[in-house]
């Protein structure tokens, strides 16, 4: 296997560079769980306008589950996290370079595509108003090598049945592939370095949407998350406990589906030293892994 192969000398050097530029920010706690109550009613804020009427889930009882200690890694505090592998991979440091997680579970037809392993939390709501508004991080494992790649995993936030998890300003998915270092850059943070204190490899940052509702009666929420190409190296998104309310009408509050939130701050520029070859490495042991499978 290449990873008995490196160097101890060049392995000592870059698990030194991982240790010495990972943040010193809180580290997210993670409690994995399938109830897809406890899922859904950490979402809505307080006298958010919203009322659950029914909840279900789909997926690994482990791939799923609610987290706290986001702010200085995501943006945001607490909330719930879904992957098409582990809930607690998420956790940092980023000290592997591709995580993954076979559930032998099957895809989402919800997500377009052949995929693996989905997680999918369905959630029917009566609003008090005309809008909705969410925020919510993506994140994983495939970046940065296999942008490009069939290994495009996905996330959808479906309101009636419509997609919101778009880039800002845009009718482009959320995927691998749209979002990443070369492609709507602005809205990426590259980790491979291990600066934000996740073990994944990058990720988006807030991202938020405004959805029409159909006021005083029932409306259908679907979030899915599935792996693309294969079961392998696993993705997650982060749903911003609080953040789902509605907003725009009189007496409510502004919605958020304008321009998303200031990104997380870039790594400073030290951490750069370490970046290509953390990278390099990473990249040459997730293929090898592959074709080791």
């Amino acid at each position: 296997m290449f990873r008995n192969k490196l160097p101890l000398a060049l392995a000592s050097f870059v698990a030194l560079s991982f240790a010495a530029l990972t943040t010193q920010a809180d580290p997210l706690v993670v409690t994995p769980t399938n109830s897809a109550a406890t899922l859904a009613n950490t979402l809505p804020a307080v006298s958010s306008g919203i009322f659950i009427n029914s909840s279900s889930y789909t997926g690994a009882a482990a791939a799923s589950g609610t987290f706290t200690g986001g702010t200085g890694i995501l943006g945001f505090e607490s909330g719930i996290v879904m992957t098409s592998g582990a809930a607690t991979t998420v956790i940092g440091p980023n000290n592997q370079g591709g995580v993954g997680v076979r559930n032998g579970l099957p895809g989402s037809p919800l997500i377009s595509g052949t995929n693996f392993d989905a997680s999918v939390l369905t959630i029917n709501f009566t609003p008090a108003g005309n809008n909705i508004s969410f925020s919510y991080v993506f994140s994983s494992e495939e970046y940065n090598e296999f942008v490009g790649t069939d290994f495009n995993d996905a996330f959808v936030f479906l309101v009636n049945g419509t997609n919101y998890a778009l880039i800002p300003g845009t009718s482009t998915p959320v995927e691998i592939n749209t979002v990443n270092l070369n492609s709507n850059s602005s809205f990426y943070i590259n980790n491979v370095s291990g600066a934000l204190n996740t073990q994944m490899d990058g990720l988006t940052v807030v991202l938020s949407f405004t959805a029409p509702v159909n006021n005083g009666v029932v409306n259908t929420l679907q979030l899915a998350i599935a792996d693309r190409g294969d079961d392998q190296v696993d993705s997650a998104v982060f749903l911003q406990g609080g953040s789902l309310r509605v907003c725009g009408g009189t007496g409510q509050p502004p919605c958020n589906g304008g321009p998303p939130p200031s990104a997380v701050p870039e790594p400073a520029t030290m951490i750069l030293l370490g970046t290509g070859l953390a990278g390099v490495i990473a990249g040459v042991r997730r293929r090898q892994a592959r074709r080791d499978e």
